[in-house]
């Protein structure tokens, strides 16, 4: 599909779980001298305007990166480390105060890559990939590619630099992605032993994410883990009413940054009602040794 323009979803309360988790992930991987490779297929721009015009039409910010970004000094000192550290992206992106530049997925990959390490970044619609040639071209450690993303997510692995990270975050517009993503994958994960395979989802009313949770806990090797955050929306809610990230290969203690982190995130994105997050180990020993 290439009618999907994460513009007008950015920075809102999935996105920011989504980027949680992922720092966590990629401190995991700069503990290690060793170089490792990311790669982010559905990559979006990189980097958005929260007072254009997409973010401003839907608003989605003011419920997610704004609530982080509006705490005191003295509650920000309590945060946990993963969301201290995405707040203080977004403060050294805006020297002049605000949050009006805010970091997708590629920008906080950029930002944790050493000399190194290395960041492949696809994006199929013209407009976005465009985007990120324009801002990836000064920086050689970052390639480009402009194809099928789930195609790109089993044909790009395992890259050369064999530590890493594999971001599959699909829009989820066709139906069909509900099976296709889980099955892209666990098939990423097969190839490529040594890398971490993060999977992002919505959490909708009307469940339709039921067969993607039943696939990774069906394919998934033993020891995955699924992190999901339930924003607190009233009884009767449309749209997207949390936020579930799978993680194949996950780190060694990541589950401990993971479950603080996403504890203080229901805390901090509730809406009408307390949120929660839960953090649960899936997989099966099967799959693991297949």
């Amino acid at each position: 599909m290439l009618s999907y323009q994460h513009g007008y979803h950015a920075g809102n309360a999935a996105d920011v779980h989504k980027h949680v988790v992922l720092g966590v992930l990629l401190e995991r991987l700069r503990a290690k001298a060793k170089p490792f490779c990311v790669l982010d297929v559905h990559a979006g721009r990189a980097v958005y305007d929260l007072t254009g015009d997409q973010a401003r039409k839907t608003g989605e910010f003011e419920h997610g990166i704004a609530r982080l970004m509006a705490m005191d000094a003295q509650a920000a000192r309590a945060l946990p480390a993963p969301l201290s550290a995405l707040r203080e992206m977004v403060r050294t992106m805006n020297p002049q105060g605000g949050f009006k530049r805010y970091p997708g997925s590629p920008e906080l990959a950029r930002a944790a890559l050493r000399a190194d390490d290395r960041l492949v970044v696809n994006e199929l619609h013209p407009a976005e990939c465009a985007a990120l040639v324009r801002w990836s071209k000064a920086d050689a450690r970052v390639s480009v590619h402009q194809r099928d993303a789930l195609e790109a997510a089993t044909a790009l692995v395992p890259p050369k630099i064999r530590r890493g990270l594999l971001l599959i975050d699909p829009p989820y517009e066709v139906k069909d992605d509900y099976r296709a993503v889980p099955a892209a994958a666990v098939a990423a994960a097969r190839k490529w032993p040594e890398g971490i395979v993060m999977v992002w989802y919505p959490v909708l009313p009307d469940g339709r994410q039921a067969p993607l949770i039943e696939d990774f806990e069906r394919t998934a090797p033993a020891g995955a883990l699924i992190s999901q955050l339930d924003f607190g929306r009233a009884a009767g809610s449309t749209g997207v009413i949390g936020s579930g990230v799978a993680i194949i290969h996950p780190p060694w203690q990541a589950d401990a940054d993971i479950a603080t982190a996403g504890e203080a995130l229901a805390r901090l994105l509730r809406r009408e009602r307390p949120g929660r997050h839960r953090l649960r180990q899936i997989g099966n020993k099967a799959a693991a040794a297949s």
